[in-house]
């Protein structure tokens, strides 16, 4: 009979983890050129001080697979999910997705429940959220070749761009609230309907390395012709030589006038000058304005995901 069980995260020291993480770190260098290492190293400071919520598989007495969530207030987030290759794999994945959804569902506070988790040694993961009630939309992970870009010229218009600053923060929610407003990313992410929530997925983008490191130099803002600010663009580090693009956005208002285009040329631009070689941005094909326009810039297909949303 196979040894195979499941324990709590918080029952567990972080260094019975260490093996599959680094295993895991070299998936995420491997299928998209990104070192996972610093999102990491912030979950075992979490697993020491028992603060991470999550499930660990152990089979004879080690660690095969791991998934782990937060909470904040009445949403549940999936953070994401590592198991191991063998002829279990599957059976791991689906009792460990179906453990921290019932965990969540369970929790009486809890009202919504996101997961974009990025999928691993051909695994499913789709088949336990949808018997979970969970609604499904596809995501698109692409990069750009940098070697082989070259840049785009912009039709002149009286907007102009200017380097990132932070104190422009929350007029930059204002624009990304604006831009997402009735579009299928504001369905993927509850942060997206409302200010608050843009400036505080800002602020992360900014200070914490979930979608890498940020760049202020490949970072810009576009302002109008009374110098407010109608659009912005943030790049970062997610590892030597790969950047990653985790915000565009316009304002409705200035659409229509190429400043995305002009917002994008800048910051391609900057990272070539910096001797970055690939770019990379995820993005959902039901926004059909942006999938295709990326794919017109030359950015292609790495690796498709999804994002799974459930609502009591």
């Amino acid at each position: 009979m196979t040894d195979l069980r499941y324990i709590p995260i918080s029952y567990l020291d972080s260094n019975f983890l260490a093996s599959l993480m680094r295993e895991e770190q070299q998936a995420w260098l491997y299928d998209l050129g990104w070192d996972y290492s610093p999102v990491q190293q912030i979950l075992i400071s979490f697993m020491n001080q028992k603060l991470l919520p999550g499930y660990v598989a152990v089979q004879e007495q080690e660690a095969v697979g791991y998934t782990y969530f937060l909470m904040n207030k009445a949403k549940g987030i999936i953070g994401s999910i590592y198991v191991r290759e063998t002829e279990l794999s599957q059976e791991i994945t689906d009792e460990l997705l179906s453990l921290t959804i019932s965990g969540l569902k369970e929790t009486p506070r809890i009202k919504r429940v996101e997961a974009q988790i990025m999928p691993f040694n051909n695994l499913d993961i789709s088949s336990v959220f949808f018997r979970n009630g969970f609604r499904h939309f596809p995501r698109s992970y692409l990069n750009l070749d940098l070697n082989a870009f070259s840049s785009q010229t912009s039709p002149t218009s009286s907007e102009r761009i200017i380097p990132w600053e932070l104190r422009n923060i929350e007029s930059a929610a204002k624009i990304v609230a604006a831009g997402y407003k009735n579009q299928a990313d504001a369905e993927i992410c509850s942060d997206y309907r409302t200010v608050s929530g843009c400036e505080n997925y800002l602020r992360n983008v900014v200070k914490n390395p979930g979608c890498g490191f940020f760049m202020p130099e490949t970072s810009f803002m576009a302002l109008d012709q009374k110098d407010n600010p109608c659009g912005l663009i943030i790049g970062c580090r997610i590892s030597d030589g790969i950047g990653m693009i985790p915000q565009i956005a316009v304002h409705p208002f200035c659409q229509g006038k190429s400043l995305g285009n002009a917002l994008m040329m800048r910051s391609l631009e900057k990272y070539k000058l910096m001797g970055f070689y690939r770019i990379s941005l995820a993005v959902t094909p039901a926004n059909r304005r942006a999938y295709e326009w990326y794919r017109r810039l030359g950015f292609e297909i790495r690796k498709q995901f999804g994002a799974y949303i459930w609502e009591r």
